[in-house]
């Protein structure tokens, strides 16, 4: 998530910045867990859900 301009990140860059394997937040995504909106065949998740989640789960 090097592009702190964008808005919305992918599963796998959602997924080096959580430190988690694209399975997990592929399935986070689908539990509802972490909110994204999915078109053209792609997964976006927006900036704002991966920075609640690293805040949620930060020792």
């Amino acid at each position: 998530m090097e592009d702190k301009n964008r808005k919305k990140v992918t599963i796998t860059e959602a997924a080096d910045y959580l430190g988690l394997t694209r399975t997990t937040v592929q399935d986070m995504v689908e539990r509802g867990v972490l909110k994204a909106d999915k078109f053209a065949g792609a997964v976006h998740i927006p900036r704002e859900e991966v920075e609640r989640i690293e805040r949620e789960t930060a020792p």
